[in-house]
């Protein structure tokens, strides 16, 4: 019994060793666990100041890109020391957290900023601009933000890099800042890039986009046009890419609001302070507006007004030299008289031909480049039984490169090219015309380009040359389709395509193509006998030009009125379906350029009718023009819009 007793003590006892080191194993692992969990909540805590530190510091860092951004749309970046002082507005109030903020070597209230003078050259650009090259300020911002009073003050710092880029309109093949449409009646392939501010309908299957397409908007890629009620296209266009949709627009080159009524006022002349000097030379805001880019402003007005009532009493005109690096408007001598007996007088020199010594001989001092020229636009008259009369002053740009080249007379431009040439290393290359006829039920104040197969090119320079005029524009005839020695007539869509022409481009309200077979004398009342449907016959026409103007946009409360789409955005007043004797073809429109649409015409008004009744279609030959992937063959006056790429983002402690 005793033995029995003895064994059974020395099993409970072991049993309760066991139990106790079972116990002691549970603790050391409970204590583990525990121990494992608060770091690991310490971890985490840390983790979550870290990321709301992050959060802190980049919400310092992009109010900071959004001054830089705001004074760059403004055209007024200023330098490093400006941005890096923390604005005092930041309200944490609201946070759970607060926050101190400090540059990168720990000064506080302060950010780090680093700003890169901008390019002097076009670089090629980074992200959704991939393909375009532009004028590029690179930017940098740090910021730390350390929490404050709190268990872990963990920092965070933020760095961020942005290109503030300037990027010529014309690298584009189309841009739009109004609703862009399009329905080619024939195959059309756009090879260049495709933006739009607003929303892009494309609704041909015969439509080729070979480059990138991006709406601010939206894509409507369907039948159903949805800007103009019961208007339907072909189908389905082809795209080498998926259309973007709901990109941050781009901004213009004057101000800060897109829209089309306030691009308007880029063609217009200037508002104050930018209408006199020095503030229209003195900066690119200034220098934006045509009218103050210009080497050439012409004005016409009625002499006598101001003068006396002394002859001519006709409408004549004055032109003004704007240097701008000299930051001088000098008014130019004439060098065309007509006297009382009807003979000219050129050369002869004054500015003030409305002075008594010229009273009792002269009926008209100008230009022997700058004429007038009246006919009719029946798209403008279109339900009025006729068209309504164009007064324009007509440029003759053969006789503008005589007289800017012509050396032995005593009263030509040459004297004031190489002006410009001393001041800027530039030719005179523009011209913008202020044509001061009013606008009238009946009549159309205008400007026409005449005899520009070859463009001016004084000394031989390939510097280019721009029309521009917040009035609608005429084209007569081939445009910039050769040079002194070879032809480009015909010419497109491929590199070679251009390799005789000029930088070249033309802005107005509306531009209007008058092809090669086009007379002044044409009416709709008189000459409709001569034409088989959609006005007088045409012959086949070059034009190698970027293109900025505005349209007329459909109306949706009229059902199927269209706006005639990009490719109406060239207007017609011919009928161009009048091919050789004996075949079908149609005379053929070749177009290289850059399709530019900023506003709604103000003048121009008349809406685009179907073909076959002012004019009828021709075979489109029409490109992008390659050259203008290319900084220097960009025409004079290219306007630039600004964009903000954003770079590479880090976050440290």
């Amino acid at each position: 019994m005793k033995t029995k007793q003895l064994c059974q003590s020395k099993n409970s006892g072991f049993a309760l060793m066991v139990t106790l080191m079972v116990c002691l194993v549970a603790l050391i692992v409970f204590a583990s666990i525990l121990s494992w969990a608060f770091s690991n909540m310490q971890v985490t805590q840390q983790n979550n100041q870290y990321n709301m530190s992050e959060n802190a510091a980049e919400a310092a860092v992009e109010r900071v890109i959004g001054q830089i951004d705001r004074d760059f749309i403004s055209a007024t970046i200023s330098n490093t020391t400006a941005y890096t002082a923390l604005p005092t507005t930041i309200d944490q109030t609201s946070w759970p957290i607060q926050y101190v903020f400090s540059d990168t070597n720990g000064v506080t209230g302060q950010v780090s900023v680093s700003i890169s003078p901008t390019t002097s050259s076009s670089v090629s650009l980074n992200s959704q601009y991939a393909g375009l090259a532009g004028l590029v300020q690179s930017n940098d911002v740090w910021a730390t933000a350390t929490p404050v009073g709190q268990r872990y003050n963990v920092p965070a710092t933020v760095h961020e890099s942005v290109q503030f880029a300037q990027i010529p309109l014309f690298q584009f093949a189309i841009f739009y800042n109004v609703n862009l449409e399009i329905d080619p009646g024939q195959a059309m392939t756009i090879q260049g890039p495709v933006f739009c501010n607003q929303n892009i309908w494309e609704g041909s299957s015969v439509c080729t986009f070979n480059s990138t397409v991006t709406a601010a908007g939206t894509n409507a890629v369907q039948v159903a046009d949805p800007f103009a009620t019961a208007y339907n296209g072909s189908g389905t266009p082809t795209f080498s890419s998926t259309p973007v949709n709901h990109a941050n627009q781009l901004v213009m080159p004057i101000g800060t609001n897109n829209s089309p009524g306030a691009i308007l006022g880029l063609l217009n002349l200037p508002p104050p302070p930018y209408n006199s000097l020095p503030q229209c030379f003195a900066n690119s805001n200034g220098i934006a507006y045509p009218y103050n880019g210009s080497d050439l402003v012409i004005s016409n007005f009625v002499c006598g007004t101001n003068d006396g009532n002394y002859t001519p009493t006709g409408t004549n005109y004055i032109v003004y030299f704007q240097d701008q690096a000299a930051e001088t408007v000098t008014p130019m001598p004439y060098d065309f008289f007509i006297m009382t007996n009807r003979t000219t007088v050129p050369h002869l020199y004054t500015t003030n031909f409305c002075s008594t010594a010229f009273a009792t001989n002269l009926i008209f001092a100008g230009m022997s480049w700058i004429t007038n020229a009246s006919f009719y636009d029946w798209r403008e008259g279109w339900g009025t039984g006729s068209g309504k009369r164009v007064e324009a002053v007509q440029i003759d740009m053969g006789k503008l490169n005589t007289w800017l080249t012509n050396q032995s007379a005593p009263v030509s431009g040459y004297t004031y090219d190489q002006q410009k040439v001393l001041h800027s290393s530039q030719h005179i290359g523009s011209v913008y015309v202020y044509n001061s006829v009013q606008l009238t039920a009946s009549q159309l104040p205008a400007v026409r380009v005449m005899d520009g197969a070859q463009l001016p090119n004084p000394a031989g320079s390939a510097f280019g040359f721009t029309v521009a005029t917040p009035f609608p524009l005429y084209v007569w005839g081939n445009y910039n389709s050769q040079n002194g020695d070879h032809s480009a007539l015909g010419q497109w869509g491929t590199n070679n395509a251009t390799q005789y022409t000029l930088p070249a481009a033309l802005m107005g309200d509306a531009i209007t193509i008058l092809s090669t077979n086009w007379q002044d004398s044409y009416s709709w009342s008189t000459n409709s006998s001569q034409c088989t449907s959609g006005g007088p016959n045409s012959g086949s026409t070059t034009v190698n030009a970027a293109m900025l103007e505005g349209i007329v946009a459909s109306n949706p409360s009229i059902s199927g009125n269209y706006s005639g789409g990009v490719e109406n955005f060239l207007r017609l007043l011919e009928n161009w379906n009048n091919g050789p004797t004996g075949t079908s073809s149609k005379q053929v429109l070749t177009y290289n350029g850059s399709i530019v649409v900023l506003f709604y015409s103000q003048y121009a008004t008349g809406s685009w009718q179907p073909t076959g009744n002012y004019y009828n279609p021709p075979t489109r030959n029409w490109a992008f023009d390659l050259n203008f992937k290319t900084a220097n063959k960009l025409p004079p006056l290219t306007p630039k819009i600004r964009a903000m790429i954003r770079g590479n983002w880090y976050a440290h402690q």
